[in-house]
């Protein structure tokens, strides 16, 4: 009896120890998971101008261990967000709130405007080529004209020399 109890305390330990590991790793995969979509989120604030989840300098790194350092805490998407804009400012943001209309108006205002400039610039060569065609044409009518002119001159010359 004394060796089943043994290898029955054995094997309960074993079993426990790998139910620990298992949650232990079940909660870092869901971490790691937020980690990765707050990373992804977020600006490096160094004068790099990278994702974070992309820049591998020294301050992209500290963001890196606050944020880890945030969850193990057990703070939320949301606080850890609020917290890096407290921090860092709004530029940390890769893009801007959706509660500021004023930060997605200067957010999306360069894109707007080249889209308009594009605009205008294909109206101006459209124009520009539809005149020359035009212009072409008229002078295609001019030297019908001319011609014609030309043959009534050079009758009414035989005529009169």
């Amino acid at each position: 009896m004394n060796v089943v109890r043994k290898s029955s305390l054995i094997i309960l330990t074993v079993l426990f120890l790998l139910s620990l590991f298992y949650s232990v790793s079940y909660a870092e995969r869901l971490d790691r998971a937020l980690f990765k979509k707050i990373e992804a989120n977020l600006m490096c604030t160094d004068s790099c101008g990278m994702y974070l989840k992309t820049c591998e300098n020294a301050t992209a790194q500290k963001m890196r261990k606050d944020i880890i350092s945030m969850l193990t805490k057990g703070m939320s998407e949301k606080e850890i967000y609020g917290r890096m804009i407290s921090v860092y400012g709004e530029e940390v943001m890769a893009a801007p709130p959706v509660s500021s209309k004023f930060n997605i108006i200067v957010w999306a205002s360069p894109f707007v405007a080249i889209i308009i400039g594009f605009i205008v610039i294909y109206l101006c060569l459209d124009r520009w080529i539809f005149n020359s065609r035009k212009a072409e044409a008229g002078a295609d009518i001019n030297e019908k004209e001319i011609e014609q002119y030309e043959d009534y001159l050079d009758e009414e010359i035989k005529k009169h020399y």
